[in-house]
């Protein structure tokens, strides 16, 4: 079924990825390799200690206690290879809003942040302390050219920097995966 095919599923919550995860290692005509890719939000060993903990550790026996900072590379028995990300880095908390952050080389995130903490003072917003990156990213997307774009093509109009060590991280993890 998945021979030389790359497969991409937005599975829109952890929940459903490791649901998702769950269901391609018990079906006959496994993909040769899975990468997933999740949030840390408040605690990446937590998150990790979770994917272990899940169903998935049922397939995977033999697993790290720890998650990897490179990322995890995992290859077992007849299973297919498993990949973990963990945003931003495997390492601190936080989304795939604070890896684009790490990124962008074009967003001024001081000033954005600085009308956030007005607006705050003001008692306008709501969101929770941790995610304040994730506000800074909405509200740099709500002041340009189609603020009601979804974060995954809103974030092909910035520049990023791909020479930063968090990407050549995540390439080098990508393309150790998948070869």
């Amino acid at each position: 079924m998945y021979g030389n095919n790359f497969g991409f599923c937005n599975c829109k919550s952890d929940s459903q990825v490791l649901s998702k995860l769950q269901a391609l290692l018990r079906e006959s005509d496994r993909p040769e390799v899975i990468g997933i890719i999740l949030d840390a939000d408040n605690d990446t060993n937590a998150r990790y200690q979770e994917i272990i903990e899940s169903k998935v550790g049922y397939f995977y026996k033999k697993l790290p206690d720890s998650m990897p900072e490179t990322g995890l590379i995992h290859k077992e028995n007849e299973l297919p290879k498993l990949g973990i990300w963990i945003m931003p880095n495997n390492k601190d908390n936080g989304a795939l809003e604070e890896f684009y952050l790490e990124l962008a080389t074009d967003i001024n995130t001081d000033f954005i942040d600085k009308t956030i903490r007005q607006a705050e003072g003001e008692n306008l917003t709501s969101f929770k302390p941790q995610h304040r990156n994730k506000a800074i990213m909405h509200t740099y997307f709500a002041w340009q050219d189609s603020p009601s774009a979804p974060l995954h093509s809103a974030i092909n109009k910035i520049a990023l920097d791909n020479n930063r060590d968090i990407a050549k991280a995540f390439k080098k993890w990508l393309t150790n995966l998948f070869n």
